[in-house]
């Protein structure tokens, strides 16, 4: 899919009625990282691994994506024991000048700063200096290490997480315990989790040392282990330690307005559902956050600041490979890449909508020539061997990027928003059912209804309607649908396709102080209707 250059469609009010006439001028106008003063809108990259950031860097930039997520491995730092001295000034100079991998995270991190990409920086994972089994040795070692990272990138990495997937990586393979920690729901310990606690806690004490503004945030991916997590944290006096909670809100096989941790099933395998319950078996990634930020206030955190630090769909194929690294049948769907780009446009909307403070897309580049590996193919470009061929997904995001970053904020009035219908009609005889899913035993159903959300721009005064259909991609026709606005305040109305980059025609009138576009096609990704001269 190649980019597109944008035409906008206006349409001119009189006595009511508005007609539309072509314009020359762009329906977006594209902006760089640097040319946008802030957002949500970020992506991991593996420069601390084995990426170019130098071929990367640059295409991160021109889409936009204002941040990034990256690894600053404790093994490839501290390769001598006791190295990483905090008393001594020279200390990092003198490690830059032998240390390969110490000098590109350096650069990388030095050339986002450059091009108006800010950073967040994952302090992991073990060293083979400090074994596990010690652990307080190990836990002082690692403080150490967080606290050499921050002084040494003090005012340039905007926020430091500790770990990464405690229950996947490492800390639950060396002091066991349930991946889900039940054993705190039942009246037990789980070990890693309270191991895990403790090096958070002794982590952000040495990294407030070196830098009393720095920003630190910790948690898990599984949504139940962060309550359990902000308990001890509570229970230790210590709740007020962190600026935020990690999350990883994956869906693996299901549309993004919906989670796996919902229902009387999964209640009875976590010990709790921290979802909303329903009675269609729909549970919402909106309800899962709003639960999270109430549990954050009531045991007492700073703020109820969520960062996503990873979500995303791979676009790998599922068919059961020919050797086991293949992983063909996984827990994660295959999805199309036309299906990556939807499910992405929607689930960044819907972070910025549910006040996600950070939200890093799982990942931008591809990780592997595998199209059989899940892990390969998360990615928004294609590897380099492809010239780092852009996916659809890649222009969604841009657009979503330039469309909804500052100086634009969502927009609540008093006023009302309609469509009908919002979603696919019944027959009386033949009844079309959503696809669902079947997790654990759990029966998860898509959300299957229009969403709408409202956005101004601060600086212009423009508002943008963004409206979606919030079902499982499929082969089905768009809705054709009426939307009416409670408000005949604005005289001037452009469409706007995120995924095709085209302009499309508002059939809009007005009656009864009412706002009506007749014939809306809502597919399952957004769709901008904006809207201008407010009388």
């Amino acid at each position: 899919m190649k980019k597109q250059m944008l035409k906008s469609m206006m349409i001119i009010g009189v006595a009511g009625f508005f007609a539309g006439t072509l314009n020359a001028e762009e329906t977006i106008k594209l902006k760089t990282s640097k040319e946008i003063p802030a957002s949500i809108f970020g992506t991991q990259t593996h420069f601390g691994q084995w990426w170019n950031y130098k071929k990367v860097l640059p295409l991160v930039e021109k889409a936009g994506i204002k941040w990034i997520r990256d690894d600053f491995g404790w093994q490839n730092i501290e390769m001598e024991k006791g190295v990483l001295s905090l008393d001594d000034p020279e200390a990092a100079k003198k490690l830059l000048k032998t240390n390969a991998y110490f000098k590109k995270a350096d650069n990388y991190v030095n050339d986002a700063n450059v091009r108006g990409i800010d950073v967040i920086m994952v302090l992991v994972y073990g060293n083979k200096h400090y074994p596990y089994e010690n652990f307080e040795e190990f836990k002082k070692g690692y403080a150490n290490y967080c606290a050499f990272a921050a002084k040494h990138f003090k005012g340039k990495v905007k926020v430091w997480e500790i770990w990464n997937e405690p229950t996947n990586f490492a800390i639950r393979g060396a002091y066991g315990g349930s991946w889900n920690a039940i054993e705190e729901t039942q009246g037990k310990k789980c070990l890693w989790l309270r191991r895990y606690t403790d090096l958070v806690i002794a982590a952000a004490k040495a990294i407030r040392k070196v830098d009393p503004d720095a920003t630190i945030i910790a948690g898990s991916c599984v949504f139940p282990i962060n309550y359990h997590f902000m308990d001890l944290l509570k229970a230790k006096g210590e709740a007020k330690i962190l600026d935020g909670m990690v999350i990883h809100p994956y869906t693996y096989k299901l549309p993004p307005e919906v989670s796996p941790y919902g229902g009387d099933v999964i209640a009875k395998r976590d010990g709790m559902s921290v979802c909303d319950d329903s009675d269609e078996n729909i549970y919402t990634y909106s309800s899962i956050i709003k639960n999270t930020k109430a549990k954050m206030k009531a045991v007492g955190m700073k703020n109820t600041d969520i960062y996503a630090t990873e979500f995303g769909f791979s676009t790998y194929h599922r068919t059961l490979g020919s050797v086991a690294a293949d992983l063909g049948d996984h827990i994660f769907e295959g999805f199309s890449e036309a299906a990556q780009a939807k499910y992405l446009a929607r689930f960044f909307i819907l972070h910025l909508v549910n006040g996600i403070k950070v939200a890093i897309q799982y990942d931008f580049q591809d990780d592997g020539n595998s199209p059989k590996h899940m892990e390969h193919n998360f990615g928004m470009v294609k590897l380099p061997s492809s010239n780092y061929e852009p996916k659809p997904s890649y222009y969604a995001v841009q657009r979503i990027c330039s469309l909804l970053s500052d100086p634009v904020k969502q927009l609540k009035p008093d006023w009302q928003i309609a469509v009908r219908p919002d979603r696919y009609l019944t027959s009386k005889n033949w009844k079309y059912v959503e696809p669902h899913m079947v997790w654990d035993g759990q029966t998860i159903q898509s959300l299957n209804r229009v969403e709408k959300y409202l956005f101004k721009n601060s600086k212009t005064g423009e508002v943008m309607l963004v409206l979606w259909n919030a079902v499982r991609s499929s082969d089905r026709q768009d809705l054709l649908s009426d939307v009416t606005l409670n408000t005949a305040d604005y005289t001037g109305f452009s469409g706007v396709d995120i995924m095709t980059g085209k302009s499309f025609n508002v059939n809009a009138s007005t009656e009864a102080g009412k706002t009506v576009f007749k014939n809306v096609k809502i597919p399952d990704y957004p769709i901008v209707i904006k809207m201008f001269g407010k009388k």
